[in-house]
């Protein structure tokens, strides 16, 4: 790549590689939060679905506008459900890229340092943000996936110092995902102030939120915890919520980008945007860092859990890796430059291998209309064509994270209601209400695999399972219509 590739050329990067970004990073709309989101969706589109569990699935319809807006779409275009998050995937694919190209202009004037900025973005989609189980960009369609663009755009419009429109995308934000919209505009404020050079309100802002997460530290301090909510989060899954069980290697990634983002301070000079970008990471991942050490404990009180502020490293990775990409380019020599295209194409190279890792026996594109390669998958395509709309299934809760499961959200692939499991520990967590119902089902159904057929019929029907999902080696004698390697399909109720 030459040290002044063409404006035109430039402006169309974003979408020439949002092929790429597909095909390295895969699809899997069902997988993960990707499943609870298309749930959500299914629910807005068809109220009855879901008959016993509902509020799980509504958690996320309630708190974001996208669930909502993608259900208008179905409804507008008449398309498939599965085209539409294919579609709206590819968009915001494109949107992260364009967001990232248009913050790295305000960063770096020579073209080449804004082209690898995008070609950075597109490498990194997959980069976990150290233990916070997030990254940049899914490999599957949530509010997320436009949240984290738009973070970025009113990131651009506060260096711009178009306080409206950085204003009006960061209530934008907050009405896609209100966890990531705040986060997004204690951003937007730090870096207004620090670019007024405002620092010490800037930092007396930072002690005021550590002193008021004290406070409500202090106050719940010796307060009852429901056990209920205790047993919710100690899950290995919701480890990310303690910075106390997170690895070593996974602090080293909170610890590390900020001592990058010091460093870069003294390279890009106060002064200007980039530093400005710089200090602000700084306070505010100091700040988060300094509140989940000190007032999120593993051991409790959990008042401050459901905010996550680890997660505010979300962003701040986002905007390292625009600024690492242009600093690729800092030199113009030809074979700087191939060097760092190099560099580019290894992470490319890496995320290629990691996708083959992460999501094992799939297909690598989940596309709408491909016969899936997943045995779940198809026994949950089964159980959509062959059982009732009001079945409610029970299964083993830990199912969802069996190896070669892949985290396929169930009730967005048949669409068809479960007792609670692991998975919903998760909306527990951030959802204090519901982690009794949550621990009532998933309880009763922990030893469903050995459970005799007397025992899982006065155990679960009471719950209101109608179905189970049993591994093929389980013995039962109750009637099972399906079966594959992976799983049987058996009646509970007549």
């Amino acid at each position: 790549m030459n040290g002044r590739p063409d404006s035109r050329l430039l402006r169309l990067f974003p979408l020439l590689l949002t092929p790429l970004v597909l095909f390295v990073n895969g699809y899997h709309p069902f997988a993960n939060d990707g499943g609870l989101y298309v749930a959500g969706i299914r629910h807005v589109l068809d109220p009855a679905l879901y008959p016993r569990n509902a509020v799980f699935v509504a958690a996320f319809t309630q708190r974001s506008i996208f669930p909502w807006i993608v259900a208008g779409l179905v409804h507008l275009t008449r398309l498939p459900l599965s085209w539409i998050l294919l579609a709206t995937h590819l968009v915001s694919v494109w949107l992260f890229l364009f967001a990232a190209g248009r913050l790295a202009s305000r960063l770096f004037t020579r073209p080449s340092a804004r082209a690898f900025a995008i070609l950075l973005a597109a490498a990194c989609c997959a980069l976990p943000a150290a233990g916070t189980a997030l990254v940049p960009m899914d490999p599957y369609v949530t509010a997320r996936s436009f949240s984290t663009p738009l973070s970025l755009l009113a990131v651009t419009a506060t260096l711009d110092r178009h306080w409206a429109r950085a204003i009006l995308l960061v209530v934008v934000t907050f009405g896609v995902h209100p966890l990531m919209g705040a986060f997004t505009a204690a951003f937007v404020l730090l870096l207004a102030l620090v670019g007024a050079g405002r620092i010490r309100t800037t930092l007396a802002l930072c002690v005021t939120a550590f002193v008021a997460a004290g406070i409500a530290f202090g106050l719940a301090h010796g307060a009852p915890t429901d056990p209920a909510y205790r047993e919710a989060v100690s899950l290995a899954p919701r480890s990310f919520l303690f910075l106390a069980r997170w690895r070593w290697f996974e602090i080293l990634g909170l610890i590390l980008p900020l001592a990058l983002f010091a460093l870069a301070l003294r390279r890009f000079g106060a002064k200007t945007p980039g530093g400005a970008l710089c200090l602000t990471s700084v306070f505010l991942g100091t700040t988060a860092l300094l509140i989940a050490a000190c007032f999120v404990p593993s051991a409790g009180p959990y008042p401050l859990v459901p905010l996550q502020v680890l997660r505010s490293f979300h962003l701040i990775y986002c905007i390292g890796i625009v600024l690492c990409g242009g600093v690729l380019a800092a030199r113009t020599s030809r074979t700087h430059n191939i060097v760092a295209t190099a560099l580019i194409v290894c992470v490319l190279i890496a995320m290629f291998q990691v996708e083959r890792v992460e999501w094992p026996g799939g297909r690598r594109l989940e596309l709408p209309g491909a016969a899936p390669a997943n045995p779940w998958t198809q026994s949950f395509l089964w159980i959509r064509a062959h059982t009732p709309q009001n079945a409610v299934f029970a299964f083993d809760p830990q199912l969802v994270y069996r190896p070669g499961e892949n985290e396929q959200g169930f009730r967005a692939v048949s669409e068809r209601d479960q007792l609670a499991d692991d998975k919903d520990a998760g909306v527990a967590a951030v959802l204090p209400a519901l982690a009794p119902r949550w621990a009532a089902q998933r309880n009763a159904e922990i030893s469903v695999d050995s459970m005799s057929d007397a025992r899982r019929r006065t155990t679960l029907i009471p719950l209101g399972a109608t179905w189970l999902l049993l591994p093929p080696t389980a013995p039962t004698a109750l009637p099972c219509p399906f079966r594959n390697r992976a799983v049987q399909v058996c009646r509970l109720t007549p």
